[in-house]
């Protein structure tokens, strides 16, 4: 295997176009690795300012750390973690330890889950975290949150086979334990996928889980899957009741998100199993689920896996990519999805991210070139040992980014509220946005904010509210700017 894969030519600024709104990185300009490839995750990991690359392998491959040089990705292998190989389902990027750079955590098959602190210079040191590195499971994806709002980012880790899934808390960056009864009703699962956000309007996280196979009846069924509300002190209430806990599916993928611009966030559950169908829930800030029929109509039998939210076109809202494929399938092709801003999607049919076939799983964005825009990243799984694909966003308009740092909070920034409103042809309209550490299936998106402006020359009102309580305000912000926002400082360019 070569020492440096590329992964991408950075190209001058974009020129007019009409479609498509995403390039496939031709092969003849990158090599882009197969790994049996699943979780995938973006981080600006040396603080250069720009996103840099893990990927989850499986089947005795090593993971694939890449460092993005401005110009391409670079495989790094010699001081990299030696992450030698086995199962590894999921990855993050998470300051665990609040010291302001981005360590590593993986989810694995039948051993223990690792923790790398990242020691600068690409350095990483397996470290050994109480509870959290020594309960031996078959982990497939952790959500990572700041559960009891002291500072500290605590993870709930989602379990196979109907294994518990399991809390930890983390006391103070050095050790994690086992909360054991924190999660009231909770049974043993067949989890596939999580997310940790605030979903009843109270500002602490909640927690929503997506479950498999219920392996209790005879033969094994659909499983449904959990919603758990944060009453404090690592105590849930679990709701039981409604479609969005009663509804019965083989989930492989979940995430929050406002997909209707109403400030209030979003579930959307992808699934893979015959006859299942994509389900958005639409929330009304206070821990109700309405489904939407949106327009994401992925035929009954097309496997979703991973997905990822972001403002591709750069109209304002906030529009879904889609990746699809399971073992025992024909290769399938992906799904892009367009807003109209009252989540009601058009499906996208006639570029390469959904032409191209593979057996994919999971999927992540991030603005790979700087350029204001967001770029997207496919984990392929088959039999085949598929290659990865990278696809450049082309899209024009107005943007602005934003990475944040808490002070009390814990220092990432997870679990932060962020609106803005922006005045375009004569309207206001108002955007919101939350800084989760997990996407879809397995999977993270860069750990910015990002907004979509259109053709707005800036940003009336930016208001950030912080998981410690702190509320902090900004007035006429310029547009096309990535800002670096501190909490209780002003806003400073990157």
């Amino acid at each position: 295997m070569y020492l440096v894969f590329l992964l991408l030519l950075f190209a001058a600024a974009p020129q007019a176009y009409a479609e498509p709104l995403f390039v496939a990185v031709p092969d003849h300009a990158t090599t882009v690795d197969g790994g049996l490839s699943r979780g995938v995750a973006f981080g600006d990991v040396d603080g250069d300012g720009d996103p840099d690359l893990l990927v989850a392998n499986t089947i005795n491959y090593p993971e694939f750390l890449y460092r993005n040089d401005g110009e391409r990705f670079v495989q790094v292998m010699e001081t990299a973690p030696s992450l030698a190989g086995g199962f590894t389902e999921g990855v993050n990027w998470i300051d665990f330890d609040n010291d302001g750079d981005l360590d590593i955590f993986a989810t694995r098959t039948n051993s223990p889950n690792a923790l790398y602190r990242n020691d600068g210079d690409w350095s990483f040191v397996e470290v050994e975290a109480g509870d959290l590195t020594a309960d031996r499971s078959t982990s497939s994806m952790a959500c990572w949150a700041d559960i009891d709002g002291d500072g500290w980012l605590d993870v709930f880790v989602v379990n196979r086979g109907g294994e518990n899934d399991v809390l930890y808390r983390n006391h103070n960056g050095q050790l994690f334990e086992r909360v054991a009864d924190g999660i009231a009703g909770r049974a043993g699962g067949d989890g596939r996928a999580c997310v940790l956000a605030d979903l009843d309007g109270d500002s602490d996280p909640d927690l929503y889980v997506g479950n498999f196979v219920d392996s209790s009846t005879s033969p094994p069924t659909k499983q449904r899957n959990y919603l758990f509300f944060n009453q404090g002190g690592f105590e849930f209430d679990e709701k039981t009741q409604g479609e969005i806990v009663e509804s019965r599916a083989l989930t492989y993928g979940i995430s929050a998100a406002d997909a209707n611009n109403d400030g209030h966030a979003d579930l959307f559950v992808t699934n893979i199993g015959r006859g299942d169908r994509n389900q958005l829930y639409l929330g009304d800030g206070q821990g109700r689920f309405r489904l939407h029929d949106a327009g994401l109509r992925t035929p009954v039998d097309t496997p979703s896996k991973g997905h990822t939210w972001g403002d591709f076109d750069l109209d304002g809202d906030l529009d879904v990519a889609i990746a699809n494929g399971t073992e025992g399938t024909e290769h399938i092709q992906n799904e892009l999805y367009l807003n109209d801003g009252k989540a009601n999607f058009t499906a996208v049919t006639d570029e390469a991210f959904v032409t191209d076939a593979n057996i994919s799983a999971g999927i992540a964005r991030a603005d790979i070139d700087m350029d204001g825009d967001l770029d997207l990243y496919v984990a392929n799984w088959g039999d085949g040992d598929e290659d990865n694909r990278l696809y450049r966003n082309r899209s024009q308009g107005a943007w602005l980014k934003l990475t944040l740092a808490g002070a009390t909070s814990n220092r990432m920034g997870v679990g932060a509220r962020v609106a803005i409103t922006i005045r375009q042809d004569g309207q206001t309209s108002r955007q919101t946005r939350w800084l989760t550490a997990t996407t879809g299936y397995a999977s993270q998106n860069e750990p910015v904010l990002h907004f979509g402006l259109g053709e707005a020359t800036g940003i009336e009102e930016l208001s950030v509210d912080w998981p410690s309580g702190r509320h902090d305000e900004f007035s006429d912000v310029a547009a096309n700017q990535h800002l670096h926002l501190t909490e209780g400082d002003a806003l400073d360019k990157q």
